[in-house]
């Protein structure tokens, strides 16, 4: 009987390790693709005071992502919430740094927390995702303002097809809403009749649709199921994108989608 490689061992291992290690919370405390960083500190998890761009990447590979983002704008409005650790929680680390080559954060450098850190308001926050190879024309995902992946369901859509991201603009059916909704694994739809374009919602972005005018009557699976407009056929500046409120909790960072079997 062949024996497992060591090599291939000693990496299952650092991987499972690090997955124990290291997590990341979103506003509702749930594990999520993006969220606040915490890492295992004292028998429990501390956040994180400040990290750099391969730090961010280094937590996402760890955690089986293809790449990861440090957030640029505060734990205190991330996608519109504050998702900074709780008051007298624990903080385990500060500028935490890595340089790119490391298979887990626990091989990067870092410092004790100073007492700014210990007011949280410094904590960091990891968007983790899937590079495009891994992703089929119909994934959609939700943005918030500041670009990151919306944490409260309301956002910015976007459509990949044709092998990128892009917005969607102009009609947009109410059976729209509520397929576009359901293929993100939310519950349904939140006030519907609020539904509005991002110049309102302040969630534009510099990209300008290329899908527009679905016309889906609720039942189907995929967006890409329904009457649509695209390419030539798209006249939208990227103030006219679509935005969505969507009830309860979904997947909004736009890993690739389930095929039916």
């Amino acid at each position: 009987m062949s024996s497992f490689p060591r090599y291939a061992l000693a990496l299952v291992l650092l991987t499972c390790q690090a997955r124990a290690n290291v997590r990341l919370q979103d506003a509702s405390g749930s594990a999520s693709s993006v969220g606040l960083v915490q890492v295992a500190s004292n028998g429990g998890f501390g956040t994180v005071c400040g990290l750099n761009q391969a730090a961010a990447d280094t937590i996402c590979k760890s955690l089986g992502y293809d790449f990861g983002s440090a957030a640029t704008s505060p734990c205190s409005g991330y996608g519109g919430s504050d998702i900074c650790g709780a008051p007298g929680t624990p903080v385990a680390i500060q500028d935490l740094t890595c340089t790119g080559g490391e298979l887990s954060y626990e091989e990067c450098s870092w410092t004790a927390p100073s007492e700014a850190c210990l007011s949280h308001s410094m904590d960091s926050v990891v968007y983790c995702g899937m590079s495009g190879a891994g992703i089929t024309d119909g994934a959609l995902r939700l943005l918030a303002s500041d670009g990151s992946p919306s944490i409260n369901g309301e956002g910015r859509l976007e459509v990949f097809h044709a092998g990128h991201w892009a917005p969607t603009c102009g009609s947009f059916s109410s059976g729209s809403v509520a397929v576009a909704c359901k293929a993100m694994g939310f519950s349904g739809v939140k006030a519907p009749e609020e539904q509005n374009d991002c110049a309102t919602s302040d969630v534009c972005g510099a990209t300008p649709p290329e899908t527009a005018s679905f016309a889906c009557a609720g039942s189907e699976s995929s967006l890409l199921e329904c009457p649509f407009e695209a390419g030539d056929d798209v006249f939208c500046a990227p103030e006219e994108s679509i935005v969505l409120k969507c009830a309860g909790d979904g997947e909004t960072q736009g890993r690739p989608m389930k095929v039916a079997a």
